[in-house]
């Protein structure tokens, strides 16, 4: 199986949801993880794994002593880092992305 990396944009856009979404509902039933999932072209698990991964890097779940998935990628870090303390950025660049993906979708183009 070819493992398929996490480009910028998705991670970007899986950030936004991470933002959204309680700790205990970041698992592969949740309806919004399974939405994104079909938008990008990735599982459920994928998804979700994912959001754990940015559960590592989160302090107030450090605080409550929750680690979230012990590994992660450089550019789960990197997109932590340039969003978390910018939240109306993250969001524009993210509803952004989402319906560029959604109208190629459409278009098929």
């Amino acid at each position: 199986m070819t493992r398929e990396y996490w480009s910028r944009d998705k991670l970007i856009v899986a950030f936004n949801l991470y933002c959204k979404t309680p700790f205990g509902k970041i698992h592969i039933r949740n309806p919004e993880i399974k939405s994104l999932a079909n938008i990008l072209g990735r599982s459920p698990s994928a998804v979700s794994w994912k959001l754990a991964n940015f559960a590592r890097l989160d302090p107030a779940l450090q605080k409550r002593f929750i680690s979230g998935a012990k590994h992660g990628g450089k550019g789960d870090i990197e997109v932590w880092e340039e969003f978390n303390s910018d939240w109306e950025r993250l969001g524009f660049e993210s509803e952004k992305l989402l319906i560029i993906r959604v109208r190629l979708e459409i278009t098929g183009s």
